[in-house]
C-alpha cells in the first residue's frame, strides 16, 4: 500500500477513535458541547494528518504499520484539543477523565512502547524518528494548554512548549532538522519527563489536597528549568555550525 493510501487509512482509524469521546461529552454535557469537542478533536487530527503526509513526500518515504501506534499520540492531542474547544472546564467527571486517560495513553502508554517495538522489529527510519518526536511535541504543547486551563497550572508553564517551535523555527533558518536534535545530553528525556508528569498531576480527577500542594509547589521549579533546558539544547546545536 502507497503512502496516500496508508495516510488515509490510519487518518480513518485516528477519526473513528475520537468518536468515542465525542459520544460521551455530548451525553455528559449536551449538544452543543458534543458538537464543539467533535469540531476541535476532527480539526485537530486533520491538521496533523497532513503535515504527516507533507513530510513523507518531502522524505520520499513511506509509513510503516508501526507508525500508526506513534500517530495514535495524535488521538490524545486531538482529545485535548476537543475537551479546550468544548468549553468544558472540569477536572472530574466524564471530561477530567477523558483529559487524563488521553494523557496518560500518549505520553506513557504509547511513547514508551512504539520505540522499543520499532528497534526490536527492525522497523525504525528517520521518518519514524521525525514523527515520533513531533507527536511528543504536539502532546506536550496541547497538555500544557489544558493543564494551564483547567489543571489549575500558571500560565508561565506554557513557555517551554511554546518556545521548543519558537526555537526550531530559528534554528532551521541554519541548520538541518536532523541535526538540531542528534545527539541530545542524558539530562534532556528526564527534563521532559518532569514537565509531562507535572501537567499529567495538574489534570488528574482524583487529585486531593495533597496532589494539589504538590503542583503548586513543583510549577515554579519545573517549569524554568524546562525553559532553560530548551535554550541550553538550542545553543548546542548551534555550535556544530561551520565556521
Amino acid at each position: 500500500m502507497g503512502l496516500p493510501g496508508r495516510l488515509a487509512v490510519i487518518s480513518v482509524g485516528l477519526l473513528a477513535a475520537s468518536a468515542a469521546p465525542a459520544l460521551a461529552m455530548r451525553r455528559s454535557y449536551g449538544g452543543r458541547a458534543g458538537a464543539r469537542f467533535a469540531a476541535g478533536s476532527v480539526l485537530a487530527t486533520l491538521a496533523q494528518q497532513s503535515l504527516v503526509g507533507i513530510a513523507a513526500a518531502r522524505k520520499n518515504a513511506s509509513l510503516k504499520v508501526l507508525d500508526a501506534m506513534t500517530l495514535s499520540r495524535g488521538v490524545a492531542s486531538a482529545v485535548l484539543v476537543g475537551l479546550l474547544v468544548s468549553g468544558v472546564r472540569r477536572r472530574n467527571g466524564v471530561a477530567g477523565w477523558l483529559g487524563w486517560g488521553s494523557l496518560v495513553y500518549g505520553s506513557i502508554v504509547c511513547d514508551w512502547l512504539d520505540g522499543p517495538i520499532a528497534r526490536r522489529l527492525g522497523a525504525t527510519s528517520e521518518l519514524g524518528a521525525l514523527l515520533d518526536l513531533e507527536s511528543d511535541s504536539w502532546l506536550t504543547l496541547t497538555a500544557a494548554f489544558s493543564a494551564a486551563t483547567w489543571g489549575g497550572l500558571p500560565g508561565y508553564c506554557l513557555a517551554a512548549p511554546l518556545a521548543r517551535y519558537a526555537l526550531m523555527v530559528a534554528a532551521l533558518r541554519r541548520i538541518p532538522y536532523a541535526q538540531i536534535y542528534a545527539d541530545e545530553p542524558p539530562w534532556a528525556r528526564p527534563f521532559g519527563i518532569a514537565q509531562m508528569a507535572l501537567f499529567t498531576a495538574a489534570m488528574a480527577p482524583f487529585g486531593a489536597a495533597g496532589t494539589r500542594l504538590a503542583v503548586r509547589l513543583a510549577a515554579p521549579f519545573v517549569a524554568p528549568l524546562q525553559l532553560v533546558g530548551m535554550l541550553l539544547l538550542h545553543r548546542r546545536s548551534q555550535r556544530t555550525l561551520p565556521t
